[in-house]
Formats: structure tokens, C-alpha cells, sequence
């Protein structure tokens, strides 16, 4: 991937540093033009991958890198329709990579010889989780010869299905066939066509499960009024995040654990069990009493008698759970009082999992 990004950028740049004619050219009807694009991608901090049958988030930030290419048509002097694929490598929190493509058609309306904007519709798909998407777009091309241009735009999607919001940013440059009008006179734009009549009204087609997709289109009958469904009828699914935390309490230099809390740990102990992906690192803390030193060790004792009850008591194997003392260094409140050296007596851990679950209707 990095190779590809290299290659296209060095395209892009010998197209940058080629001599410019002196009179600005444009783009006219009928023009065709082939291009190489590379740019960066901003995911949604809550767009996940999967990597190696387990899912993660995708690092949010401009942390995705694109290459592709690209085909457009100059329908008429203003109006142009274009094409194009990017190949994506995107950075996972926690490590790792995964990669995926992103493919799509904008309609773009030139204001001048230079600004553009427009709308499209994108499909974008990382680490096998694909989201299809409506984008918008904003640019700018100038011509460096009668047939090479370069191209700088960014822009911003929404997806229909995961309600992911993205931004994208990327240069090109584009190869155009046939002839254009050198002249830098201003080129008319095409008169606005009157609205066609509306058409009489049809008869309403079925819908026998009232999902809001018609029987000749419903690939999926009977589907619960209470959930969400696509073009097809089908339920459409979202991600869940599902947390779980385990906070227990210790008395003065002290690493038994009270009886009330195993109840909780019994809790955090089946919620390890229903998704054994899962691995726990149990973090052990004092209060500011005593020797640093002292504070240290017991935190860890405090820490791995948490972790050996998940494993002796309640059967977590034991290459899952992993203990960690921090002594007195991570306060979870100011001392000033019995109260808060009490509240910093304790063992923490949190786990969390991302399940896909039918999305309901709104």
C-alpha cells in the first residue's frame, strides 16, 4: 500500500512541476479525462473493523491513507459526472491495520473555470465492514497544459446505514481527450428548462408487513414493525457498545476482599465468560497512608486476590486475567477526609465489547 501511495504521488508531483502555459485553459463538453488520485480519510470514532474474526475501532483523525483512480465526462460546460476508486489503509486503536476500498459517482457543477462542488453517493468499506454513504464535495482544478490538470478537493459523508460522519481530503491529477477552448472570455451557462408536468398518480402499491418497502420489492416478508429495514425489506443492523466495570473497596492495609463484593465479581466473571474474545486487567491502588513502597506492594497483593477469585472461584482461566499494582500514584479523589482514603482503597478494571443488534425504527 505504501508503494501505491508513493508511485501516485510521484505522478501527481512530475504533473505539478510541468510548465504552465501562460493563458489559463478549461474544460469543455464532450471533454473525457482519465486521473490519479491520493489523499487521506477522517473515519467516525465509532466505525469498526474486523481483524482476524474480532472487531475493533478504526483510528478517528486523518490516520487512513487512500490512493486510487479516477474517470469523469464533461456532460456539458458546467455539469460533470465523474467516477472513481480509492484503496484504503486505515490504523486500528490498539494496533494493528486494516484495509479496504471506497468506491462511488459525484454529480460536480463548476462555478467557474476553477471552483467546483458537488453530491454523490459512496460505498466505503473497512476491514469487511462496508457503510454506503452520501458526500458532499468541494474543489478547485486549474490546467497546467491543453490536456494535464491538477486538482486539490476535500468533503465530508454521511452514512445511511452506520450514521457515520467522515471527511476526506485528496489531490489529483487528470489527463484530458479532445479539445478545448483556450479562450478566457466566460462561457456561457445553459438556461434553466422548465419542470416537466408532474405525472397523473398511480395506484399505491402493496405493503402487507407495512415495513415501508413494497411487496414486488420485499426480499424479506414479515419483518417486525418495530425494526428498521433496508431497500430490499431486510433488517438493518448497528453497533452496540456494551461496558462492563468492577470496582471493589478494601479496608485499611488490608487485601481480603469484604463479602459484599463477590457478588460483583461474580458479575464481571459471567460477562468474561459470554464473550471469551475478552482478556482482564485488574489494577490495584491505596491510599496516601503509609510508605510508598509499602502502598506498592499492596496494591498488587490487593490486585491478584481480585484476579485469583475469577480464576479459583469462578473458573477464568487464568492466561485472561492479569493483575497490575500502582500504589498511592492513582488517586481516584483528593484525600481529605476518612471518607477518601476509603474511596482510594480499591481494585478497578473495565471491560467493554461492540455487539451488532437490529436497529430499531424511529
Amino acid at each position: 500500500m505504501k508503494a501505491v501511495n508513493l508511485i501516485t504521488l510521484s505522478l501527481i508531483a512530475a504533473g505539478l512541476t510541468a510548465p504552465v502555459l501562460a493563458q489559463q485553459t478549461e474544460a469543455d463538453k464532450d471533454d473525457f479525462y482519465l486521473g490519479a488520485r491520493l489523499g487521506v480519510f477522517s473515519a467516525d470514532d465509532d466505525r469498526v473493523a474486523v481483524d482476524n474474526n474480532q472487531l475493533f475501532f478504526v483510528d478517528d483523525g486523518f490516520k487512513t491513507f487512500t490512493s486510487g483512480i479516477e474517470a469523469g465526462y464533461m456532460m456539458t460546460e458546467a455539469w460533470e459526472a465523474r467516477i472513481y476508486y480509492d484503496y484504503m489503509e486505515a490504523d486500528l486503536v490498539g494496533g494493528g491495520d486494516a484495509y479496504g476500498d471506497s468506491y462511488g459517482v459525484d454529480a460536480l457543477y463548476h462555478f467557474n473555470n476553477n471552483i467546483y462542488a458537488g453530491l454523490g453517493v459512496n460505498n466505503t468499506e473497512i476491514g469487511e465492514v462496508t457503510d454506503v454513504a452520501a458526500r458532499a464535495t468541494v474543489g478547485h482544478r486549474s490546467f497546467i497544459n491543453d490536456n494535464l490538470a491538477w486538482r486539490v478537493e476535500g468533503g465530508v459523508q454521511r452514512g445511511w446505514e452506520e450514521d457515520y460522519t467522515e471527511m476526506f481530503a485528496n489531490i489529483g491529477l487528470q489527463w484530458f481527450f479532445g479539445g478545448r477552448d483556450a479562450s478566457p472570455e466566460p462561457r456561457p451557462r445553459p438556461e434553466p428548462q422548465k419542470a416537466a408536468p408532474e405525472p397523473k398518480p398511480e395506484p399505491k402499491p402493496v405493503d402487507s408487513d407495512g415495513d415501508g418497502v413494497i411487496d414486488a420489492n420485499d426480499k424479506c416478508a414479515n419483518t417486525p414493525k418495530d425494526y428498521s429495514v433496508d431497500k430490499d425489506g431486510c433488517i438493518q443492523y448497528e453497533n452496540e457498545t456494551i461496558t462492563e466495570e468492577l470496582l471493589v473497596e478494601f479496608d485499611l492495609n488490608s487485601s481480603k476482599i469484604r463479602d459484599n463484593a463477590f457478588d460483583d465479581i461474580e458479575e464481571m466473571a459471567e460477562f468474561m465468560k459470554e464473550h471469551p474474545q475478552l482478556d482482564i486487567t485488574i489494577h490495584g491502588h491505596t491510599d496516601s497512608t503509609g510508605e510508598a513502597d509499602y502502598n506498592q506492594w499492596l496494591s498488587e497483593k490487593r490486585a491478584k486476590s481480585v484476579a485469583d477469585v475469577l480464576v479459583n472461584r469462578y473458573g477464568i482461566e487464568s492466561s485472561r486475567v492479569d493483575s497490575k499494582g500502582h500504589g498511592e500514584t492513582q488517586p481516584k479523589v483528593r484525600e481529605d477526609s476518612a471518607a477518601d482514603r476509603q474511596a482510594n482503597r480499591r481494585i478497578e478494571a473495565i471491560l467493554k465489547v461492540v455487539n451488532r443488534v437490529p436497529k430499531e425504527r424511529e
